[in-house]
This record gives C-alpha cells, structure tokens and sequence, in this order.
C-alpha cells in the first residue's frame, strides 16, 4: 500500500479560467513542503479542467469529474471524501497559494494539535494579478469565537483543517446560497468546542475578478451570511453583531457593484 500524504490539497472546478486555473495549480506543484497530494473535483462545463491539467503530468494530481452539475457543497463533501491526508488544505480555482504556504501551516498543525481549523491572512489581487489590499483576520482562538457572530473570521482560501474532525461534525452542509457553507461549517465547529486560529502571514493571494463568485454571487452571499448568523448566533449577539447585521440587510438594497465597491474600501487593508 502507498504511503499516504500528511496534506490533501482540495479544490473544486467549474469552468475554469484557462489562466487562473493554471496559476491555482501551478502555486500547488511549486509548494516548497512537497508530501501532499491535490484532489480536484469538477462539475461539467464548456471549459473542461482536463485539457489544462494533462500538461501537468504529477502523479499526485488526482482528478474527478462528476456525471453532471452537482453543487459547491457537493463536490467539496467528495472531495473530503476522496482524500487521503489527515490534513486538508483548501485551494480555490483561481486563487494562487504562496510557496511556503503548506510547509508553514503543516508545521503549525504538527506543534498545536489542539487546533481544528487554520487559516492565514489573505492577499487580495485583481485579475490581473496587481495587488488590491490585505484581509486580515484575528489570530487567537478567543477572539475567533468572539468574531464570528459579527463576520467570517476564517479566511476560507487559506484554511487547513483537520480531515477527521470535519467528517465527525457532518462535513459541509448550507447550500441555500453560495460560498458561505464555510462560514455554517466553522460556526458548527466552534459550538463544539474545537479550537481556531489564524497565522499572521498572508500565505493565499485571493482574486477578485468579473467571472469570480465573490462578485457575481455577493447578493446570495449577503442573504446567506445573514440566514447563518441568526440561524447559530440570534440569541447570542451583541450590540455591535446586531449593528452590524443591520447593516448588512441595508446593503441588499444596494447595487452588487456598490457594494463591492464598499467591501472593498471597507475591509481591505492597502499595507500589510
């Protein structure tokens, strides 16, 4: 029986872009921590992952196509299911890790194994790849959990977290709207009492691009936020939460672009 690797790389793929796509992949083949293996589920569309990745003949590429169009929620749970490291690092289609990401984030895990979920910091990038800012995060456990109520404190672009622990508490399962099934995901964890935190080095470069879903999906993303947080927090909340949940049901009435536009000013930092 083949060794199995300390890390799966995971990463769903949907039209990929023919040069992002390359770029998220190449950032996994150029990692400096080399005992990983990269699994890509992918969901049919008119862009097929396959005609890039035969161009990457790495035997630790591991490649699924699903029958027809599933779900984000869908092909992350495979996924999981298809790794075989006790770790898994998530890795966006068209986001790029920093070579020492893994190396730096295993070694974390190996000297705090009381930590469930790791993130990092992220470099936010434009399509173009030019810098727009720095999305910081708190780092220590008890100001996660203070956090949450009130935003994403996990930066899900960046995280590495434990295989097992994820199986046990059901794996993803908010589907009502897309990319916050993190967000369910890491308030059902810290209910339970699993320990966070977050490096202080931005270790993903995260891109905000026309065909990204950060942007064409930020209304659903919005509504979702707002669904967990009363569906794991109503009670809980206190007056700057509820301010701020105030203020993210104020900004649905405002254009997508807008509101971007304000996320973008608001929540990125220009220096590190």
């Amino acid at each position: 029986m083949a060794k199995k690797p300390i890390v799966s790389v995971v990463m769903p793929a949907f039209n990929p872009h023919p040069v992002y796509f390359r770029q998220a992949v190449e950032s996994i083949l150029n990692q400096t921590f080399e005992d990983w293996e990269f699994v890509i589920v992918e969901d049919p569309s008119p862009r097929q992952a396959a005609e890039i990745l035969k161009d990457y003949p790495d035997p630790r590429i591991r490649h699924f196509v699903n029958p027809k169009r599933t779900s984000l929620v869908q092909q992350r749970n495979r996924a999981l299911e298809e790794a075989c490291g006790k770790l898994i690092a998530c890795q966006d289609a068209d986001d790029i890790s920093e070579p020492e990401r893994l190396a730096k984030q295993v070694a974390f895990m190996e000297s705090n194994p009381d930590v469930a979920v790791l993130g990092t910091p992220l470099t936010v990038i434009d399509g173009d790849g030019k810098v727009l800012g720095y999305r910081f995060y708190p780092c220590e456990h008890e100001q996660i959990v203070k956090a949450i109520s009130k935003y994403n404190p996990i930066g899900q672009p960046s995280v590495m977290f434990r295989r097992q622990v994820v199986l046990q508490a059901g794996s993803y399962q908010y589907s009502d709207y897309p990319a916050v099934e993190d967000y369910d995901l890491w308030c059902r964890l810290v209910k339970k009492g699993f320990r966070f935190s977050n490096l202080p080095e931005a270790l993903v470069r995260y891109r905000v691009h026309v065909e990204g879903m950060k942007a064409s999906k930020l209304r659903g993303i919005l509504k979702g936020t707002i669904e967990l947080k009363m569906i794991h927090w109503h009670d809980q909340m206190d007056f700057c939460a509820r301010l701020r949940l105030l203020a993210e049901r104020m900004l649905l009435l405002l254009p997508p672009k807008l509101v971007l536009w304000l996320f973008l000013k608001t929540q990125i930092k220009k220096t590190l």
